[in-house]
């Protein structure tokens, strides 16, 4: 009985592990005309080298996302390449 449970237990962090590596690919491009993830916004890298580090498409454009904590801390900032034009 407890080799089920183990194997049962060993399978379902198996699904969860591949679930949550396959999330990223369904996640929606609907801000800033499909350029951006839901919640993120579009701005020029202007010349910032950060930002520039993050614009693997070199149109001169980045896209960020701000998302807090919720214990108190500073919000978290996530920069990322916007989606180039298809």
């Amino acid at each position: 009985m407890k080799r089920i449970l183990v194997l049962l237990s060993v399978v379902a962090l198996m699904v969860v592990m591949l679930a949550m590596s396959v999330a990223p690919a369904f996640a929606a491009w609907d801000a800033e005309n499909g350029q951006c993830r839901t919640g993120g916004h579009l701005i020029a890298t202007g010349g910032n080298p950060l930002l520039e580090k993050e614009d693997q498409n070199n149109d001169d454009r980045v896209c960020w996302i701000q998302t807090s904590t919720g214990t108190g801390e500073h919000p978290k900032t996530t920069l990322y390449d916007n989606r180039g034009t298809l």
